[in-house]
């Protein structure tokens, strides 16, 4: 008989709706009484006011207050690891977007502190799971990494998210769709237990809830008029995008969806981008790269649009023959192409651009 132990972590505490920001500093007491902000400039500004409010209320105070970066690379990484050890805090509440969230987790893992997270836009589920991305200060990818131990707890307001250009949305339900076709494939890959297929079920309910609620989502950021789809839409994806990528672990992760957002990544202009419109244009190309059928192609197609998620290579970049091979070239040699059930070669990934593109186009004509 094997035995094999399995350690899963989750968030200790979520707190999601509109105005759910006025609740963190009632929880962060119960971490200490100094706490080390980190995040992106918008976002510090967006939230300072109610942030300060909630914290002073509860009598916590704060240690520091300090501009990520711009990049979770290590040099910025190091600078925070020192800022947060000097300030003597008790914990570390990360604000903003994906990469401001993962270097708020790097740090707070590096100084064994507790990290509340605090999503300003829905474009990830970095807010909930145990893992972050690591850049140079370029933007290139350089790796994954994990932890043992999920945020203490996450913050998601949706009246911040209400808030935040459409785009943001956009790249989340873009990244969040991923976890359905991406996991569909790399589920091949690994044994089917009863974790790996939770992660696939959660993929699939991200998957729903964003063709069902993504439209109206829009909508409402658009107009920034609140609807209950906003919450939905965000629950996909950052609680049940995260519950996915738990649950998977290092089993079932992302795969040619993302290995072509990597490989762009070759191209500073890429850098511009944001994450998760890459990884939606990858999605399609995921499906050409498996050879679905134009149909279920052109439903995904459908679906992106919805939900203004690019569905061409050219409404993320213009790039020349010469750029394309480069970053045909560097997404095969991505680790998530390790998760694809066949060899891909670069040959393979410009086809599979062309046909999507094609697909799309035909739409437009």
């Amino acid at each position: 008989m094997r035995t094999i132990i399995e350690r899963v972590d989750f968030p200790c505490k979520v707190f999601r709706g509109f105005g759910a920001l006025g609740s963190l500093g009632d929880y962060c007491k119960t971490l200490g009484t100094k706490a080390f902000i980190v995040g992106g400039k918008t976002a510090l500004t967006k939230t300072e006011q109610k942030l300060h409010v909630s914290l002073e209320k509860a009598g916590v105070n704060i240690a520091a207050s300090r501009w990520y970066g711009g990049e979770c690379s290590q040099r910025n990484i190091n600078e925070l690891v020192a800022a947060t050890k000097q300030s003597q805090a008790d914990c570390v509440i990360a604000v903003g977007g994906g990469k401001a969230l993962d270097i708020g987790k790097i740090i707070a893992w590096e100084c064994q502190l507790p990290v509340i997270t605090v999503p300003t836009i829905a474009a990830t589920c970095a807010a909930i799971t145990t893992v972050s991305v690591v850049y140079t200060d370029e933007g290139e990818f350089v790796e994954i990494v994990s932890f043992d131990e999920c945020p203490a707890a996450t913050v998601i307001d949706t009246e911040i998210i209400l808030d935040a250009p459409v785009r943001w949305l956009a790249a989340g339900m873009g990244d969040t769709m991923a976890k359905w076709y991406e996991y569909r494939v790399s589920i091949e890959c690994a044994e089917k237990t009863s974790m790996t297929l939770a992660a696939l079920a959660n993929g699939r309910l991200c998957y729903d809830l964003i063709e069902r609620f993504g439209g109206e989502a829009r909508q409402a950021v658009e107009s920034k008029i609140f609807h209950e789809a906003l919450d939905s839409t965000v629950d996909a994806i950052i609680l049940y995008a995260g519950l996915a990528s738990i649950f998977g672990g290092e089993k079932i992760r992302s795969a040619a969806a993302h290995g072509l957002h990597n490989g762009l990544t070759k191209i500073p202009r890429a850098h511009e981008v944001g994450h998760g419109l890459l990884v939606g244009y990858g999605n399609l190309f995921l499906l050409a790269l498996e050879d679905r059928s134009d149909a279920e192609i052109m439903e995904a197609i459908h679906i992106a649009e919805r939900c203004a998620v690019p569905t061409t290579l050219s409404q993320l970049l213009d790039l020349t023959a010469e750029e394309l091979t480069v970053v045909a070239a560097a997404t095969i040699l991505t680790p998530d192409m390790k998760n694809m059930p066949f060899t891909v070669t670069a040959d393979m990934v410009l086809q599979a651009i062309r046909r999507v593109d094609s697909l799309a186009g035909s739409l437009k004509a």
